[in-house]
């Protein structure tokens, strides 16, 4: 009886990677600290030197590891950004037919606890910024139709992402924003002009609203602000992606 292949079977240089990576947590190494040389390498996982270079260019391309070459060089571990990352969580959805539907789904989950995380912790410079990016919405007017103004309105949320207490929060909701601004950007969304101006007005009415539960410090009334801003987003992206035919 012949025994049953794999459907597939991983290479050595993934498996070594996978060894790599788990020392480096199981070690608590922070960013900055230098891995084992090549000759130490070898010896530890018992591979070629093509093997042992390309788990760490694998490692590179993750964005776990930096590598150095010429005298003095080697592998140290990398401080893994958000932007590489929600690349790499992009590129798993871009397959997937992913909708607004999905989106906006998860968002109305996400950006209430979001407002309501940080109602206390924002400081006078957080609100500055968020000050900041409701006026320069209010100065395009409410009558623009352009995709720019559609990002600025986003900038509000990444501030209070970044003012976030709790990391997996802020990240998950910058993602979703990310997600959201590519569609701004490559879709075809044209809303009609008074449609437009509706939305940016209520939009700037839900960030005024915000902005004072920010200040009165009020976790619970930023939550159900956002909620309702959510409800009305979703309306809006789903009314100009799907328009009606007469």
């Amino acid at each position: 009886m012949t025994a049953e292949v794999p459907k597939s079977i991983r290479k050595r240089s993934d498996l070594v990677a996978d060894k790599i990576k788990e020392a480096i947590i199981s070690k608590k190494l922070p960013p900055g600290e230098r891995l084992s040389d090549e000759k130490d390498f070898l010896k530890t996982y018992r591979v070629s030197k093509g093997t042992m270079r390309e788990a760490l260019k694998s490692l590179e391309v993750q964005g776990l590891v930096n590598i150095k070459t010429g005298p003095g060089g080697g592998a140290s571990v990398a401080r893994v950004s958000a932007e590489k990352t929600n690349e790499l969580l992009w590129n798993y959805f871009f397959s997937r037919n992913l909708s607004l539907e999905d989106i906006y789904a998860v968002r109305k989950l996400v950006e209430p606890e979001l407002a309501a995380s940080v109602a206390e912790h924002l400081d006078e410079e957080d609100l500055q910024l968020l000050e900041q990016s409701v006026g320069h919405c209010s100065l395009h007017g409410f009558e623009s139709n352009d995709r720019a103004q559609r990002i600025q309105e986003l900038d509000f949320h990444l501030v209070m992402a970044d003012a976030c207490p709790n990391p997996v929060l802020a990240f998950f909701t910058k993602f979703i924003l990310s997600l959201l601004a590519r569609i701004i950007i490559h879709e075809e969304l044209n809303p009609d002009p008074q449609t437009s101006a509706q939305h940016s007005q209520q939009g700037f009415d839900y960030h005024q609203a915000l902005l004072l539960a920010f200040r009165e410090r009020n976790p619970q009334k930023a939550r159900e602000v956002m909620i309702e801003h959510m409800e009305s987003a979703e309306s809006f992206m789903l009314h100009i992606s799907h328009p009606k035919t007469s």
